[in-house]
């Protein structure tokens, strides 16, 4: 039976034509995929291409589909969809070839590269190229096509590799870079997952479909299921399309928990969605079994739960999407609990008259009751003489027994206060459940449980995790990143239960932002050193982006005013060439989102906070919190209203702790990290009066 594939630039191309003539393709290729050599599709020599296995094939009056098709095998790959003549020139000069070192498919355009990075050209004494010390035979070995050769020697700029690697096979392009910046190459190939294969047969086009990096942009499609859900939404190649890095995560048995780590953009999310579908189908594929997909947001949740059913077809309906507090709530309440959750500002409010009804003014609320979580909750203390005896080495504040003894008597008393409302807090049911399990030890049906930023977790959070299922193979995956943790929980799995020695690995490639975008962002985080979520360090060393754009945009206003202006003619220009919906405004606060809101009804522009997930096909630009975009990206962001009070943001309580001056100093330029990298294309950044200190030291646009 033939075998019949589609590439990644075959659906970006396919995204790009008139609506009608989609229509028309998808019917063309529902019949090439039932049949290829049907006698109604005719098969057309294209003149002067370079390929000449290169074909053309009718769709309509005026749009032809390109089709690779080799002269051994039984191969059908559609590779090119457009207006005939742009089909035709872009067919023209790409070479489709198996390359006989990896026994990939790749294609390239050698008159491409050359224009970006002409082979011959004047030198000077003190220019070299960037990448001499590497011979041809280790570069061939990494996938540059050898024809190509001549073209990476001639680079001699970091700008120059980053340009070349847009038009060269992206195995390539990422062992490229990885090299120029110093990575051994031994550290390069493992990153990539590659690794010597025997002699390559260049002809045999069914097996280098089935390569690692093959896959990377091609596709065998398999059945109908599979290619309607490729032409319903062709611009979501993260369905069909992995790294090889990403592959051996979603496939790999693991012996016991495992911890993916990675920096923003890299495809965690991507890679943990895919993994539960390779749980349920392959790994616990009994009809009872389930695998529960946990995350902190509930907004995340939503999101995954929507791309699951699309990712997961059948499988969907034993993958239960869900944030860990919506899951708590509804198991007990479920086991016939009854309680309600007291609201942020009673919280407060409680604390508060704890810390006065026991005369404890000369701490600080805000201390107080980061003591509570982060010591008590965080290490699961249930009495006055373990906390006296908890030994409290690297927390910001010294604390002898006699202060000890008082402040436990402020927590009694918040405990008091909470319990007479007859409320509880989130880390009291996320607790109770614990202790519900690992006392009456119910049999719940997950089989796996999968975890979305684990980062965000408290202590008490990630041991309820370990008790939702069994410990054994593959119980645990979970992924996650210490750049990205935006709220006061710092957790080490191996203290909560969950041992992933040995079973921690990281993806290092952003799939989402521009490099130039990356850039900037990884230097707002400064020298800080990151933990690896289980008590080790981690770093964004061979964290990289392979996509270029411009170089993001700051601006600095002495006014509101002024900084109000810049905004609405930002928009303005903006909306001439994108659509609404691209456009993200991003503040710090609900507050300022308002005031931004306001610039949009002022210029009658139609807008949308983000807020219910459900909502988020109503049109308008996007305006959202910091905290609120995660998760998300768009194409453009405009981060407004970056100020100095603005972020980061002050406690009285950090007066006389350095300590906890420097945590939040860190917390609050990831969330800025975080804001930075929702954004695809584009990156605009604005303050008014005294910009924020993250923002002094980066080079400035206005």
């Amino acid at each position: 039976m033939p075998t019949v594939a589609l590439s990644v630039d075959f659906l970006n191309s396919l995204a790009r034509i008139p609506l009608s003539q989609q229509k028309k393709v998808r019917e063309f290729t529902e019949k090439f995929r039932t049949n290829p050599k049907a006698p109604s599709i005719n098969y057309e020599k294209i003149h002067g291409v370079k390929d000449k296995r290169v074909r053309t094939v009718r769709i309509s009056l005026s749009y032809r589909a390109i089709v690779l098709h080799p002269e051994t095998g039984d191969v059908y790959v559609l590779v090119w969809v457009d207006h005939h003549d742009e089909a035709m020139a872009w067919a023209k000069d790409k070479s489709f070839e198996i390359n006989p070192s990896t026994g990939a498919l790749q294609v390239y355009s050698v008159s491409a590269v050359e224009t970006i990075v002409p082979i011959s050209r004047p030198s000077e004494p003190s220019q070299h190229g960037l990448l001499p010390q590497f011979s041809s035979k280790l570069l061939l070995s990494f996938g540059v096509p050898r024809v190509l050769i001549p073209t990476v020697r001639a680079v001699r700029t970091k700008e120059e590799m980053l340009a070349l690697t847009q038009h060269i096979p992206t195995e390539a392009a990422e062992a490229l870079i990885w090299l120029s910046e110093g990575v051994p190459p031994d550290e390069v190939r493992a990153a990539l997952r590659t690794a010597p294969t025997e002699k390559i047969d260049t002809e045999d086009f069914d097996k280098a479909l089935q390569n690692p990096d093959t896959r990377r942009r091609f596709t065998t499609v398999e059945s109908q299921y599979d290619l309607s859900a490729m032409l319903d939404a062709p611009l979501e190649k993260w369905r069909v399309f992995l790294h090889p890095s990403q592959v051996y995560l979603v496939n790999a048995n693991f012996s016991g928990p495992a911890l993916v780590l990675g920096g923003a953009g890299t495809g965690k999310t991507i890679v943990a969605m895919h993994r539960a579908k390779y749980l349920a189908s392959r790994v616990f594929p009994a009809s009872e079994d389930r695998v529960l997909f946990v995350t902190y947001s509930i907004n995340l949740a939503k999101n995954v739960e929507q791309n699951v059913k699309s990712l997961c077809g059948s499988y969907a309906s034993r993958i239960e999407v869900t944030n860990l507090h919506s899951w708590a709530v509804g198991f007990m309440r479920g086991m016939g609990a009854k309680f309600e959750i007291v609201n942020e500002d009673d919280l407060r409010l409680a604390w508060q008259q704890a810390v006065e009804d026991c005369g404890a003014q000369v701490w600080d609320v805000a201390f107080i009751r980061q003591e509570w979580e982060r010591i008590v909750r965080a290490n699961d203390i249930r009495s006055k003489d373990e906390y006296l005896r908890f030994s409290r080495v690297g927390s910001s504040k010294a604390l002898p027994r006699p202060d000890r003894a008082r402040i436990w008597q402020v927590f009694e008393r918040f405990q008091e206060i909470i319990n007479a409302s007859g409320k509880c807090d989130w880390l009291d049911v996320i607790r109770d459940t614990r202790i519900y399990l690992e006392k009456n030890k119910p049999v719940l049906p997950y089989r796996a449980v999968v975890v979305d930023e684990t980062q965000d977790l408290h202590p008490e959070e990630l041991r309820l995790i370990r008790r939702l299922v069994r410990e054994g193979p593959n119980d645990l995956f979970m992924v996650g990143d210490a750049h990205q943790r935006i709220y006061d929980r710092k957790s080490v799995l191996g203290k909560c239960g969950i041992d992933v020695l040995g079973r921690i690995s990281r993806l290092n490639i952003n799939y989402r932002t521009t490099e130039q975008i990356r850039d900037w962002a990884v230097k707002l985080l400064g020298k800080t050193d990151f933990d690896n979520l289980d008590g080790g360090s981690d770093d964004l060393n061979g964290y990289i982006s392979l996509l270029s754009g411009p170089t993001p945009e700051v601006s600095h206003f002495e006014t509101a005013e002024a900084e109000g202006d810049f905004v609405k003619k930002t928009i303005r220009v903006l909306l001439e060439e994108r659509s609404p919906e691209n456009v993200c405004i991003v503040a710090r606060s609900n507050a300022a989102v308002k005031t931004y809101k306001s610039f949009m009804q002022e210029m009658s522009i139609p807008f949308y906070v983000l807020g219910n997930a459900d909502e988020e096909e109503t049109p308008g630009i996007r305006l959202s919190t910091m905290h609120r975009i995660k998760g998300l990206e768009f194409p453009c962001i405009l981060l407004a209203g970056m100020n100095d009070g603005v972020l980061p943001r002050w406690s009285p309580s950090f007066k006389d702790d350095a300590t906890a001056r420097t945590e939040n100093d860190v917390r609050e330029r990831c969330l800025l990290f975080v804001a930075a990298t929702r954004a695809r294309d584009r990156l605009i950044i604005t303050s008014f009066g005294s910009p924020s200190p993250f923002l002094r030291f980066l080079p400035a646009s206005a």
